[in-house]
């Protein structure tokens, strides 16, 4: 791949993660609007594929679970959450980055009506909090995690 089609993969994984952010941060959606936040997630995905980045991989696979858990797809929502774990294991990601896999799977179970396994993700997810190391991002994601047992 040359440099310029890399960046061109790059510019486009970024636009689509951050059109699927704001559709997913958005209160109430069309259809349409729920149709392109997938599209748009699984679109992010292939281009962070092409790059061959791992960890923007991951991220990737997080962002695509979440968007099938929000549309209560529940299998699809575990599917890429367990794809985005395993990376994070394989690839010793911390931070955040475990973190957030643990939120995307108990997300996921939640969705998919398996409570109990839903809270040993949650669980999980409180201990991986104890590793972020800045403070505005484990608050952040605590927020995230808390949103998992509302509605």
């Amino acid at each position: 791949m040359t440099k310029e089609e890399n960046g061109l993969h790059r510019k486009w994984a970024v636009q689509l993660f951050n059109e699927t952010w704001d559709l997913i941060e958005k209160k109430e959606r069309t259809s349409d609007e729920d149709s392109q936040m997938l599209e748009k997630a699984y679109a992010s995905l292939y281009h962070w594929r092409q790059i061959g980045k791992k960890l923007n991989l991951a991220r990737g696979y997080w962002q695509v679970s979440r968007v099938h858990a929000i549309l209560s797809q529940g299998e699809a929502a575990y599917f890429y959450g367990i794809a985005g774990f395993e990376l994070c294991e394989a690839e010793d990601f911390g931070d955040f980055d475990l973190a957030f896999a643990y939120e995307s799977l108990a997300r996921a179970e939640k969705c998919r009506g398996n409570f109990e396994s839903m809270s040993t993700w949650f669980e999980r997810g409180q201990i991986a909090a104890e590793n972020i190391v800045k403070e505005d991002d484990k608050k952040y994601f605590l927020s995230e995690l808390a949103s998992v047992n509302k509605g």
